[in-house]
């Protein structure tokens, strides 16, 4: 693999939470890559929101058609775009390139904070114009229950309970199948933004402690990309970046 193949400081702004959001779907990346990344900045304390575009550049012959990746956000009947930003920035939404998700765990939805440890019952609406292969819960970045999709057009429920650990996080991914027109992405994708345990942003020591690790040698790889990239030229602001990033995590991590 070529760790060092993201952009030389989405890994140390997603740690260090100097991002807003972060596109999950975006027809020119993969959809599971981008959200491998993500689950890691969330397990890090970091409260990404997510977002997608379709960047379409309509004078480029192999663009994608507007619209193909979306952002859906609920913002409980009111239709402006002041009550859309707000309800994008409480992460009431959900990114897709066809699927449509609602997700619901203890009875709250995506953006709020379910406070007890424990096992706690869901329920995942799922329609979409394409087949969809799989639906997964994801607790803290592991696929906790999982089910499969639709075989073609269509709709489905599905009602079950999972476990949750003191702290983190809980959300729902729908993928893969083969995608026919309206779609035009190699597969199905659609995700929750995360139900918060306890409190948004909250940490499980487990899943801190994996993602720091992970995550360690990206931050050693991307500031070697600017070492050589800026080659005798000094950048003292941008190198106090990666110091700060690995700080944050080894301050976090349990002493040997």
């Amino acid at each position: 693999e070529n760790v060092a193949s993201p952009p030389a400081l989405l890994v140390v702004d997603g740690i260090l939470g100097n991002m807003d959001w972060l596109e999950l779907a975006v027809l020119w990346s993969d959809e599971i890559g981008a959200s491998e990344m993500w689950y890691r900045f969330l397990n890090v304390g970091s409260p990404v929101l997510l977002s997608a575009g379709t960047d379409a550049m309509a004078d480029f012959y192999r663009t994608m058609p507007l619209g193909v990746s979306r952002l859906y956000v609920q913002t409980d009947g009111e239709s402006s775009m002041a009550a859309y930003m707000q309800a994008m920035k409480e992460g009431r939404s959900f990114v897709t390139t066809g699927p449509m998700v609602d997700f619901e765990l203890g009875g709250v939805k995506p953006g709020d904070v379910v406070s007890r440890e424990g096992s706690a019952e869901f329920k995942i609406d799922l329609a979409s114009a394409v087949s969809v292969e799989t639906v997964e819960v994801i607790v803290n970045g592991l696929v906790v229950w999982s089910d499969s999709g639709l075989d073609e057009a269509g709709s489905r429920t599905y009602e079950g309970s999972v476990e949750l650990p003191a702290a983190g996080w809980v959300a729902v991914r729908a993928r893969g199948g083969e995608t026919i027109w309206p779609a035009a992405d190699s597969y199905s994708f659609a995700h929750t933004s995360p139900v918060w345990i306890d409190s948004v942003g909250s940490v499980d020591a487990e899943a801190f402690r994996r993602s720091a690790e992970e995550l360690m040698p990206l931050v050693d790889a991307a500031e070697a990309k600017v070492r050589v990239s800026y080659g005798a030229v000094a950048t003292p602001r941008i190198l106090s970046e990666f110091e700060a990033a690995r700080a944050r995590l080894v301050a976090r991590l349990p002493r040997p």
